[in-house]
């Protein structure tokens, strides 16, 4: 079993560092801005788990890389909070607070390590920093969860699988600190580096869920949209369809938004969008091409 560890934490950076450029990548070819702070927080969140086992595999230490790890990892926490803000925002005292608390935490360990203090007071810091990075990732994943309660299937579970991975992260690291030694035991350590491996998925349909995915999610809503299609066959109320249609397309794309334009490319009916954003969304739509885009 303890041979098994070592395997199973290179594994578990391996996937970490393969979710961060995927999630990368896949922003930088969609650049869509809603999505920004989550890609921010899973590729920081990635960057600590690389390079907290790229030192085991070099033999020179490196000294930069532990306030690097210690930079991504305060990041993560922030860039899921500013994610948060922008789903739901944060009231301004409690944004401030959450950034201050981050600070002050990081430059204690900082200031802890770099003094030397004895390991009873760094481990009391090293608890109070790590109960600041959890807050700070815990109310968002709360929030998460309970905002998908009131969103269509695709939505709803994307920030479910949010809630989770982050959830999860956070109950690894409470579970770490409160068991202490025990989490030297080797089945202790292949059991968190399990459910590690669990959470990466998790993080990665939150962010870009497979078509496969989504289709999965929407199912249950399907029963819905046959009905919508037979009533395309006999209603004459066309702002009331179109209304429906609008609805549909959020729902099984998972949207936030969406906007519907007539053959002459007038906006009929859109949720979720200003006038000055539907203006600009028509002025794209005229230089698409016909068919698939």
């Amino acid at each position: 079993m303890k041979e098994l560890v070592p395997y199973l934490q290179d594994a578990t950076a391996v996937a970490f560092v393969a979710l961060g450029v995927v999630t990368a990548l896949t922003w930088l070819r969609r650049r869509d801005r809603s999505l920004a702070f989550l890609a921010l927080a899973i590729i920081l969140l990635s960057a600590v788990s690389g390079l907290g086992r790229l030192q085991a595999h070099i033999s020179i230490m490196l000294p930069f890389l532990g306030p690097i790890e210690l930079l991504a990892f305060v990041g993560t926490a922030y860039a899921l909070l500013l994610y948060r803000n922008s789903l739901i925002p944060l009231p301004r005292r409690w944004h401030a607070a959450a950034l201050v608390s981050l600070v002050a935490a990081s430059v204690l360990i900082v200031a802890a390590l770099a003094l030397s203090l004895n390991r009873v007071l760094l481990t009391v810091i090293a608890v109070g920093f790590v109960l600041v990075w959890s807050a700070c990732v815990a109310e968002p994943a709360l929030r998460f969860w309970l905002a998908a309660r009131r969103l269509p299937a695709v939505q709803a579970w994307r920030l479910r699988s949010l809630s989770l991975g982050f959830g999860g992260i956070v109950a690894v690291l409470l579970f770490a600190v409160s068991v202490g030694l025990l989490v030297r035991q080797p089945v202790i350590q292949v059991v968190v580096e399990v459910v590690v491996l669990a959470i990466i998925p998790l993080l990665y349909a939150s962010f870009s869920p497979p078509a496969w995915l989504r289709r999965q999610w929407r199912a249950e809503e399907e029963e819905g949209l046959r009905g919508f299609m037979e009533d395309l066959l006999v209603s004459e109320d066309r702002d009331a369809l179109a209304s429906r249609a609008v609805e549909w397309a959020m729902r099984l794309v998972g949207g936030g938004s969406a906007v519907l334009f007539d053959a002459s490319g007038k906006p009929t009916t859109s949720r979720g969008l200003e006038a000055a954003q539907v203006a600009a969304i028509g002025v794209d739509a005229a230089g698409l091409d016909e068919g698939l885009n």
